[in-house]
Formats: C-alpha cells, sequence, structure tokens
C-alpha cells in the first residue's frame, strides 16, 4: 500500500511542530492553547491553526522513469481577530520550510528542495478570524512501482 501522501504531510506537519510553530497530533485532538497542526482543512477550533493539503503537482512534474517528483503544498493559516497574528504563523512556516534540501522528513519523506511559490491575500472567514494561504513546491524522491530510484 503507498502512503506517500500520508507520510508527506504528516512528515510536515512533524517538522512543523519540532520548529514550535504549532501542535502535532495525529489524532485531530487539541486543547485549543496552542496552533494546532491539521491535515485537510481546518478544524472549528481552535482558532489558530494551520491546515496542510496537497493542491497539485509542481513545475518540475513526476519524472517517468527516475523517482524525482514536484509537489505543491497549501499551509492553509488561520489567526484571531488580529491579521499579524496570521502574519506571524506563515512566517514561521516560511522559517521552517523554505530553503529547505536534503532532509528526510520523521516519516522517511526525502525533502530535495522546499521553495514558497505563493502567498494569497489574507481574508476572514465565516467567524471573523483571518486566512492565509501560502503554497510550497516541494522536490521530493517519490518511489513507485515503474520507476527507478
Amino acid at each position: 500500500m503507498t502512503t506517500f501522501t500520508r507520510d508527506l504531510l504528516s512528515g510536515l506537519a512533524m517538522l512543523l511542530a519540532e520548529a514550535g510553530v504549532g501542535e502535532w497530533n495525529p489524532t485531530g485532538v487539541y486543547d485549543g492553547t496552542r496552533t494546532a497542526l491539521t491535515i485537510g482543512g481546518l478544524p472549528a477550533s481552535p482558532d489558530t491553526a494551520i491546515a496542510l493539503a496537497i493542491y497539485g503537482v509542481g513545475r518540475a512534474g513526476d519524472d517517468a522513469a527516475q523517482t524525482d517528483a514536484s509537489v505543491q503544498v497549501q499551509f492553509r493559516v488561520r489567526g484571531k481577530a488580529d491579521p499579524r497574528v496570521v502574519d506571524d504563523l506563515a512566517d514561521l512556516v516560511f522559517d521552517a520550510l523554505h530553503g529547505l534540501s536534503d532532509r528526510v522528513l520523521p516519516t522517511g519523506v526525502l525533502v530535495l528542495l522546499s521553495q514558497r511559490r505563493i502567498v494569497a491575500p489574507l481574508d476572514r472567514d465565516s467567524n471573523g478570524r483571518w486566512e492565509r494561504a501560502d503554497c510550497y513546491e516541494l522536490l521530493v524522491d517519490r518511489p513507485s512501482p515503474y520507476r527507478i530510484g
């Protein structure tokens, strides 16, 4: 069974937790006092949260013969009433990921290079909390049955 997407996103969440960006709990249960790191969408609570999701193939695409792959990952950041909190959290993500190279994530996925590509404008959710989405392109090693590693 292939678990690349799960391993990539979980590994990134663990990396961000190690860097002090937020709290990673694979069960998705958070006490509300720290920034939650989640996979998929943003939870109703806590107010401060960062959701990780794959949203496409990067500029380099996926090599047909080698295990090089390019994947786009969105980090959707949500804060409270002060928009600066969202920018601060996005800056922490940037510091942890932009330029990261030749790093094996705790889940075993090798990130060859990580670069931020998109910073979306701030917006508010239905509860008035500020949000922003930053997108990163990651060059990774992604073995599969028909490609040589």
